[in-house]
């Protein structure tokens, strides 16, 4: 049997930033967000990135995800390298990859409704819009059909983060691309955001690539982890291995640093599920 080719390659990935000049005679020193990433993702893998803020994870992110151009090295999405690809050629990307932001609020359009901010999408790439698709979505999402004809401040943090994965699922992605999407709940929401991702990679079998700071977060979601320190990967492996049996100092360093979910995720009810619209609530 042949082996299955990844559904995201990445090689020797740097990333340059030039400051503006200091002075006419002295030019600053360019910053190296990256310096030579290299990893694989398999279909259907949940792979997670985790460090701490200016690490360079972020910027990895939207590389991968066709938001920004590399300085130097490679990127494969399903075997199709997007290094050096031009806007109008990345359309293909936007079938097969979407994202989920850290900040629902900031992410959704205020001034629409739930219904056209899950539809954007499928309009944007000119997919067929079938009756029912919206409410198959917010079923999906743990939201009630009612939810489509209001607005994102009618809803909790948690509610709205709902909305951003149905809309990240209306043109059925094969890979799902999330960037710290629970950062900014309540702990208890948090773990039921994080079940209700897991779940649906699951059950689309979907590729996930996960970015956190918080290595305990990504153990719940993910199989396998890379940790960034200063533009590279300091340390890739199982993440329970990883989590357990940290190898690099800075590795062990994260997981002192940052509290854990195993409260959280042993006791999350339905809180955010049965929080009123109209109050901004967890």
């Amino acid at each position: 049997m042949a082996e299955q080719s990844p559904a995201i390659r990445v090689r020797d990935l740097t990333r340059d930033y030039h400051r503006p000049r200091r002075s006419l005679l002295r030019a600053s020193p360019p910053v190296h967000a990256l310096r030579g990433v290299s990893f694989d993702v398999a279909p259907g893998e949940r792979f997670g990135i985790v460090g701490e803020s200016g690490c360079g994870k972020s910027t990895l992110l939207r590389l991968v995800s066709g938001l920004d151009r590399a300085t130097s090295g490679s990127i494969e999405i399903e075997g199709r390298e997007i290094t050096h690809l031009s806007t109008r050629r990345l359309g293909f990307l936007r079938e097969r990859l979407q994202l989920i932001f850290q900040d629902p609020m900031s992410s959704l359009d205020p001034r629409m409704r739930v219904a056209d901010i899950i539809a954007e999408p499928m309009v944007g790439l000119r997919h067929p819009i079938s009756p029912g698709r919206v409410e198959e979505l917010l079923q999906a999402v743990g939201l009630s059909p009612e939810a489509a004809t209001r607005f994102p401040h009618q809803f909790s943090g948690g509610q709205r983060q709902r909305i951003s994965i149905a809309r990240a699922l209306s043109v059925k992605p094969q890979i799902l691309v999330a960037d710290e999407p629970v950062s900014a709940l309540d702990v208890s929401v948090r773990a039921q955001v994080l079940n209700l991702i897991a779940d649906l990679v699951d059950e689309l079998a979907l590729t996930l690539v996960f970015v956190s700071h918080d290595l305990s977060v990504v153990r719940h979601v993910c199989d396998r982890v890379a940790v960034m320190n200063e533009g590279q990967i300091v340390e890739m492996g199982p993440v329970d291995e990883v989590y357990e049996n940290p190898q690099h100092p800075y590795t062990r360093e994260l997981i002192a640093a940052v509290p854990t979910l195993d409260k959280a995720l042993a006791g999350s009810g339905a809180a955010d599920l049965a929080a009123p619209t109209g109050a901004d609530q967890p």
